[in-house]
């Protein structure tokens, strides 16, 4: 084989990230998302995915019926969908973050599996019907550490079988919708404290902990016939005090490939990410991500040089043409597996029915995972003030939400904080709000904060605790 053949072999094994807009002036994340020149110079050189993010839904399916032409082949069109098709993409159904079906599975097991099952199935077939064929979900890592920054929320719970039973009735479901999954991220991120888009995790767990806990809802999904499983940017000095889990033979042949007998798609993490970028050079990090054992080598910062490392390492036998002709193969197997399907597509009068059903699911399942402590409806002074606060804007994109209208009905008025607005705490005193800024009724105080990526030590708000305490005492809630 030639070296120009044998180059489009390998990048059949890359994903490139790549805006969900059709214009490249629409792009949300131009640092991070390839140009449309470059994004058609890549598919035609062989690259054999996409991960998209932004946009409507409609621009999505003429999105993706554009890059299948550029390509002329199968492609991976994937996107980091965890709560519904609207959480990236305008248009689509959004349900509340993992951990609130988790909420609700402590109360009924049997309705929290139904929600989860029923999430995943609406979540693949309206990704489906746009034109993606990979769900880089669920979240299979357990959050049991309170100050993870990244994972909380998008966790399906806090203990192993409550993930495990979530998890596998969302994969259930999205697999009813011929939609591939991804479990991620293996083998456990729930017990970190720093954010893997910013700098490596150090989590000192042993194989043993890992088998008894981390791995658990790992195992039931490979047992049900996961299609993927995605590594984390996760270092484990007791099992490879060298390698990260994505670069590390350990974890990715020895754990997963050899005792776990997973047999299906394994892909890193964004390699453009701190954990790995910081250290590791696109080249060096693909290269040795595949020596480890993975199949798929998600957004590394420098493509070209990262297909152009594990071409030479192959083209010189440094890497067999067996070892890349498995992972190959392995690939076609699961695109196959859900290309063999009746193609008739429904109509949009039906398509609209589904839509409707499943916002009102949506909507049902707010109301479900919602715990009240005590319900008291009363009229307040005029004075009062509904003090919330946000981590994004977007948030409040509706003035109708109930955040703020159940408040002012009672007579509060609102006061909304968020980063991009004038700070409620007093100079040099982080515990303190400036209650001269507020006034001085009474405050009704909505936190609307969670952590997710790239938020790193802004996820502590441990200044709220303490200035909720402060108003305890001053009687001002």
């Amino acid at each position: 084989m030639n070296k120009s053949d044998l180059r489009r072999k390998v990048a059949e094994l890359f994903i490139v990230r790549a805006s969900g807009f059709n214009l490249d002036s629409q792009r949300l994340y131009p640092h991070l998302e390839t140009s449309n020149q470059n994004l058609k110079r890549l598919l035609e050189a062989g690259v054999g995915g996409v991960i998209l993010m932004g946009g409507t839904v409609k621009e999505l399916e003429i999105r993706c019926n554009t890059l299948k032409e550029w390509a002329g082949k199968s492609l991976l069109l994937c996107a980091d969908i965890e709560e519904g098709l609207g959480q990236r993409f305008n248009g689509g159904t959004q349900f509340v973050p993992p951990m609130g079906i988790a909420q609700i599975y402590k109360k009924d097991n049997m309705l929290g599996i139904y929600i989860a099952e029923k999430i995943g199935y609406f979540t693949g077939k309206e990704a489906k019907k746009i034109g993606l064929n990979w769900l880089l979900a669920p979240v299979c890592d357990i959050n049991n550490n309170l100050n993870n920054p990244v994972i909380n929320l998008r966790a399906w719970g806090e203990d192993p079988e409550t993930v495990k039973s979530l998890t596998s009735a969302y994969k259930r479901g999205v697999s009813r919708a011929n939609v591939m999954t991804c479990a991620k991220h293996f083998p456990g991120h729930g017990n970190s404290e720093v954010d893997s888009h910013l700098d490596l995790p150090r989590i000192e767990n042993d194989f043993s902990k890992l088998k008894s806990f981390e791995l658990i809802p790992f195992e039931s999904l490979i047992h049900q016939g996961v299609n993927s499983i995605m590594i984390g940017h996760l270092l484990f000095p007791s099992i490879d005090p060298i390698y990260p889990a994505t670069l590390s033979k350990r974890l990715v042949n020895d754990l997963l490939r050899i005792q776990l007998k997973f047999d299906g798609l394994v892909v890193t993490d964004a390699l453009v990410m701190k954990s790995i970028s910081n250290k590791y050079s696109s080249g060096r990090a693909a290269l040795r991500a595949f020596d480890a054992g993975i199949d798929l080598l998600l957004m590394p910062e420098d493509i070209d040089d990262a297909i152009d490392s594990l071409t030479d390492a192959v083209y010189s036998e440094k890497i067999s043409l067996e070892r890349l002709n498995k992972s190959i193969e392995r690939r076609s197997r699961q695109i196959n597996l859900i290309t063999n399907e009746n193609k008739l597509q429904e109509d949009d009068d039906l398509h609209n029915k589904f839509l409707f059903e499943a916002s009102q699911f949506s909507k049902s399942i707010i109301k479900k995972s919602i715990y009240v402590r005590e319900s008291v409806i009363k009229k307040v002074n005029d004075k009062d003030i509904n003090l919330i606060q946000v981590d994004n804007f977007d948030q409040l994109s509706n003035k109708f939400i109930p955040a703020l209208i159940l408040p002012e009905e009672v007579g509060f008025k609102n006061l909304i904080i968020h980063p991009l607005g004038i700070s409620p705490w007093k100079k040099n005193k982080n515990n303190s709000l400036a209650l001269d800024k507020i006034g001085n009724g009474k405050i009704l105080i909505q936190l609307f904060v969670r952590g997710k990526p790239f938020i790193g030590l802004d996820y502590n708000n441990q200044h709220w605790i303490e200035a909720i305490k402060n108003l305890e005492i001053e009687n001002r809630l």
